[in-house]
């Protein structure tokens, strides 16, 4: 399981530690609050210009939260107010380097959780028909 992703946007290399609870928490959050409340109607809508929102939006609310130091790197005092043109590195960045690493690692830890989960179940079945 891959806990650290480098990831590049122009000629800059910037580090991402995989979030922890309450980051994760934090990034739906934002999600939430920059699409006002609507998300979940986002994606289900199937719109072309929804998916391009919503790619804004959870790029925007990753590096919000995760890597604070692209803002600071590129001098993004408001993410909202970018030009769309200026956020396009960002974007890419985001559904060509993060995105599937950020998928696959939460993946992988929710097959882990799950197994756990089963393991616990059948260690507790063993028990009651053993003792």
């Amino acid at each position: 399981m891959e806990k650290v992703k480098k990831f590049t946007i122009g000629k800059k290399q910037f580090t991402a530690k995989f979030p922890n609870v309450g980051q994760i928490i934090d990034i739906d959050s934002m999600k939430q609050a920059l699409s006002n409340g609507r998300y979940g109607s986002m994606v289900a809508s199937g719109l072309a210009s929804a998916y391009y929102a919503l790619d804004l939006i959870d790029a925007i609310s990753f590096y919000q939260i995760v890597t604070p130091e692209v803002g600071k790197y590129f001098d993004i005092q408001n993410y909202a107010e970018l030009e769309l043109s200026d956020a396009q590195d960002l974007i890419s960045a985001y559904k060509e380097q993060i995105q599937p690493w950020y998928v696959e690692t939460m993946n992988e830890i929710r097959g882990i959780a799950k197994q756990s989960m089963e393991d616990a179940r059948d260690n507790e079945g063993e028990s009651e028909t053993n003792g």
